[in-house]
């Protein structure tokens, strides 16, 4: 082997391992879709000269290049957002030809191995915030804040815990639903809350409900990526069935009906600003629990407000479905061209948190919940609506990619999720 050929092997070698290390991140980030990140891994191993076949789908990549094959596998997670962050202006750099391969190499293994950004008990906080702010838009009651308040210190305690033990990531939705059940259903017992005890259990256990997920897998199965949406659908319907069936536990170990898991409203007693307030203490909680940088916070939060908004007008002006169309076309097209700035935050940072404003996973728990509690009529009712508002939120966003200028229909789409 002369040395040319020797040192083209090696900068293959190089290139290679730098792609597949982007794989392995894009990933094990993957739980909100797939759908930019082969343009990506292309468009990077492009940036050094190489032609690389890549297939990723939703649990695993595979990744061709220089005649030798790549093997990425890691389980679907939420990005952790400083992360996202910080792999925007790394791909930039790379793709302006700005990197040599040995400093991007060296750049991703520091973004891969950076540490969590805040404590873990800085999490627990998050979790309450995140709970409370999403409680009052549910029911915005005292009851609502005081008890989604102390339900968060204990989801937040025990989802660190079970992260922190490397336990599988099925086992903190499960115990922390039954948990929240037997709380929720034992406090409901002895009359110390009044109302259904479904309003009390899902603002806690929002933090694991896959609605993100679910509509990203409606829009990649749009998109035809049939396979990556297909295993991502059936994924987040196995989370919700492991949240749904924690009360159902909880009810049997204190010896109750599951009847006693039941849906009922009750009268406001808070202002009517709780709803603005709420998902303002909301967004604080999502950069604790997902690692957002605190540079970010007010371009998130802006979009949040944005987006609540324009489905508070949209909805009384249309209707729910309808207005949540617009709600979440409008959300899109917002955090497109914000993100487009270079120094903007990256699309799917501002994306996050306003996508929880539009809520379709607390329907289907609610749903799921209320067909298990002996309720079927009313559980059949809420998934369709769960349904219904993900075809909604999923056609809002691909609409969008069509609105935002100077993209091909899909790659605006991918950009909400990929974060570039």
């Amino acid at each position: 082997m002369d040395a040319e050929t020797d040192k083209h092997v090696s900068g293959a070698g190089e290139v290679r391992d730098l792609v597949a290390r982007l794989a392995d991140l894009l990933v094990a980030g993957s739980f909100e879709g797939t759908l930019r990140a082969e343009e990506r891994l292309r468009a990077v191993a492009a940036a050094y000269g190489l032609r690389a076949e890549v297939s990723v789908l939703a649990e695993s990549a595979v990744i061709t290049l220089d005649g030798s094959t790549r093997v990425v596998v890691h389980a679907p997670e939420v990005p952790r957002l400083d992360q996202v962050s910080a792999l925007k202006p790394w791909l930039a750099a790379v793709e302006s030809g700005a990197l040599p391969v040995g400093d991007a190499r060296r750049h991703l293994e520091e973004i891969a191995t950076s540490p969590a950004p805040y404590r873990p008990w800085l999490r627990v906080v998050g979790v309450v915030l995140f709970s409370v702010g999403f409680g009052v838009s549910i029911q915005p009651t005292w009851q609502e804040v005081w008890i989604t308040a102390v339900l968060g210190v204990l989801v937040g305690w025990l989802q660190v815990s079970v992260q922190s033990l490397g336990r599988p990531g099925w086992l903190a939705p499960l115990a922390s639903s039954a948990l929240v059940g037997v709380v929720v259903l034992t406090a409901s017992h002895q009359g110390w809350v009044h109302g259904g005890t479904i309003e009390l259990m899902i603002p806690v256990l929002f933090v694991f409900i896959p609605g993100d997920s679910i509509t990203m897998a409606m829009v990649e199965l749009s998109a035809g990526r049939i396979t990556a949406g297909a295993a991502r659908l059936a994924q987040s319907l196995a989370l919700l069935g492991a949240l749904a069936f924690g009360p159902v536990l909880a009810a049997a170990a204190l010896g109750m009906p599951q009847s006693a898991v039941f849906d009922s409203q009750v009268a406001p007693s808070l202002g009517a600003l709780a709803g603005w307030a709420g998902w303002a203490v909301f967004t604080v909680g999502v950069l604790l629990v997902f690692g957002m940088l605190p540079r970010d916070l007010p371009s998130a939060l802006a979009v949040v407000l944005v987006t609540y908004g324009v489905q508070l007008l949209a909805v009384r002006a249309l209707s729910s479905l309808a207005g949540t169309f617009v709600a979440a076309a409008v959300m899109a097209v917002l955090c497109l061209l914000a993100g487009r700035r270079a120094a903007a935050p990256p699309p799917f940072v501002l994306y996050l948190a306003a996508f929880f404003v539009l809520t379709p996973g607390s329907h289907g728990l609610r749903g799921l919940d209320a067909w298990l509690g002996g309720h079927p009529v009313q559980g059949v009712h809420d998934l369709a609506g769960m349904f219904a508002l993900i075809a909604a939120i999923a056609l809002g966003i691909l609409t969008a990619s069509v609105l935002v200028p100077g993209r091909r229909p899909g790659h605006s789409a991918g950009e909400v999720r990929d974060g570039h």
